[in-house]
């Protein structure tokens, strides 16, 4: 009898809605996903678990108008009873099975008496931990305590359902559907029914599914669909627990993403969670649960996928990766450090230190360490990367790294030295002046000029004064006056008047070019002392008076 009722079922399913069976089968399996969904991510109280519980009973409706529906479930498909052949095997109806057999739910009846309470219970019993279920005595135990009436679980012989049954169902008290003959043909089929489910030929003698057998993984699409679900709930949420408990559920969707190594889906996640904790409204304490959201899913399996986009640096991802490396610096600062210390490519270490820089002081308490490293290209690196994070904080670490014995960190100090910019850097650039590598020397005396450091002048004019008979240093000297006239000190004045009036006989060449460049100096002191001795030299028809009465106009332009 049983057999001749599903038949009735299928046709009548077929001829009143006017879609096949396999199309109902697909939506409502969809209608069905989406209510676990909306289930385990909106707050109870949510307007849309409703809606998704009513898509679900609508969806159903069709399959139970006048005999119950049954579902059976094994690893890669959904199947009906009455017909093996109608069964799904769609990357939802995979999740959802694996969700079913996960909590021993191999056969799913759903009877035509069925109520939306029941099937809130149901789908409510299917998103608690399997373990939980398990500990509570199994998927029939938490239905039976939970009063569901209209829905079975695993039932082989539906007649066990048959008091629920019996109030609506004719076709359990033994009377015969419309357009049916009552023959033995449907005690014929209620025996093949009991037989037609797909049977798994590894499944133990309960008809359960091994403990060893693996577990596929959702669909990505499900699980992103989740995630965009979750983050539009969190843009609008403004009470703190909700907010953190929608923030957690993000994390636990973002870690199944990473399990199914779908790591390209979560930088929009990490683009939106930024852009929520970029926005000025938020409480402290949301901002903070918020960087823990982030650092969270931008750990463990994505941190080297993460490294691999920095490493690339394009276009399209390097705003965000920006501002992610600026909002968890100290997350990510130890990972780039070491992807910077074995990266082969030049542009793949400027991008690791661009990244680095982003970080901000964040960084700094993991970079620092790293100016002990024994590899001096290393710590050339580094030395850059603080340079351009600017911080005060450094310098103490700077100055030591200043006695490298590798010029080319050396000189690295230095230039940071000047973009860091502090007074207390003065005594370091000037213990470099006596360098014995020509090129950090020159860098030192930049620096002094630019940060016009009056300390200087003393040690700068010593190197303009030092006795040259043949001007062998005459480069280095000039480079001193040009840092002397950016500084401006007026006690420089009457050393370099004294000099200018010497004849350098030995080579006068090099003099006449050493005096040039002293009246220019001399045009920057602004002291107006200078100006009868440059009027002097400036009635000379020669190079160094034009340069001489230059320097004479100057400084009577800034006595003005």
């Amino acid at each position: 009898m049983l057999g001749a009722c599903m038949k009735y079922q299928q046709q009548t399913t077929t001829e009143t809605t006017g879609l096949s069976e396999e199309i109902l089968l697909e939506a409502l399996l969809s209608s069905l996903a989406k209510a676990l969904k909306a289930i385990t991510f909106y707050p109870s109280d949510h307007p849309q678990r409703e809606e998704c519980i009513a898509m679900v009973f609508h969806q159903v409706e069709p399959f139970i108008r006048n005999h119950a529906l049954v579902l059976l479930w094994s690893k890669d498909a959904c199947t009906l009873a009455d017909n093996p052949s109608i069964s799904s095997k769609s990357a939802t109806a995979k999740t959802l099975a694996r969700e079913m057999l996960k909590r021993k739910l191999q056969r799913l009846i759903v009877l035509p008496r069925l109520s939306q309470t029941d099937l809130k219970a149901f789908l409510s019993i299917i998103t608690i931990d399997p373990a939980a279920i398990y500990s509570g005595g199994g998927i029939e135990a938490e239905m039976s305590r939970s009063g569901i009436t209209t829905i079975g679980a695993n039932e082989v012989n539906l007649t066990s359902l048959k008091g629920p049954l019996q109030e609506e169902n004719p076709a359990f008290t033994g009377e015969t559907p419309p357009g049916q003959s009552g023959t033995g043909e449907d005690e014929q089929g209620e025996q093949g029914e009991q037989s037609e489910a797909p049977s798994d030929p590894e499944a133990d003698a309960e008809g359960e599914p091994p403990a060893e057998e693996p577990v596929e993984l959702p669909d990505i699409r499900f699980s992103v669909l989740g995630m965009d679900l979750l983050i539009g709930m969190l843009k609008a949420e403004k009470n703190d627990p909700e907010f953190q408990q929608l923030a957690r559920e993000v994390i636990a969707s973002a870690e199944e993403l990473k399990r199914q190594e779908a790591f390209e889906t979560l930088l929009p996640a990490l683009d939106d969670l930024l852009a929520v904790n970029a926005e000025g409204s938020r409480p402290i304490t949301q901002k903070e649960f918020l960087r823990f959201t982030i650092e969270q899913i931008a750990g463990g399996s994505m941190t080297a996928f993460l490294l691999d986009r920095i490493e690339e640096r394009s276009a399209e991802n390097e705003a965000l990766l920006d501002r992610l490396c600026a909002s968890i610096g100290h997350t990510l600062a130890y990972p780039l450090i070491q992807r910077l210390c074995v990266a082969e490519t030049l542009h793949a270490r400027k991008a690791i230190a661009t990244a680095l820089t982003r970080t901000g002081e964040a960084s700094i308490p993991a970079l620092l360490p790293m100016l002990k490293d024994e590899r001096w290209y290393v710590v050339r690196n580094i030395v850059t990367i603080l340079g351009e994070i600017g911080s005060a904080e450094t310098v103490s670490s700077l100055q030591q790294s200043a006695r490298h014995p590798e010029p080319k960190v050396r000189k690295e100090v230095i230039k940071a030295f000047l973009k860091i910019n502090t007074p207390n850097i003065d005594h370091t650039l000037i213990s470099l002046i006596d360098d014995e590598d020509d090129e950090v020397v020159r860098q030192a005396i930049y620096s002094l000029g630019a940060i016009r450091s009056r300390a200087a002048v003393r040690p700068l004019l010593d190197i303009v004064t030092a006795s040259d008979a043949f001007l062998k240093e005459l480069p280095l000297k000039k480079q001193a006056l040009v840092a002397l006239g950016r500084i401006g000190d007026k006690q420089a004045t009457n050393a370099l008047m004294d000099l200018i009036c010497n004849r350098g006989w030995l080579a006068p060449g090099r003099w006449q070019e050493l005096k040039i460049a002293i009246a220019k100096t001399l045009g920057h002191l602004g002291d107006e002392a200078a100006i009868p001795l440059l009027k002097k030299f400036a009635r000379r028809s020669t190079q160094f008076g034009i340069a001489c009465s230059d320097a004479a106009d100057n400084l009577e332009r800034l006595a003005k």
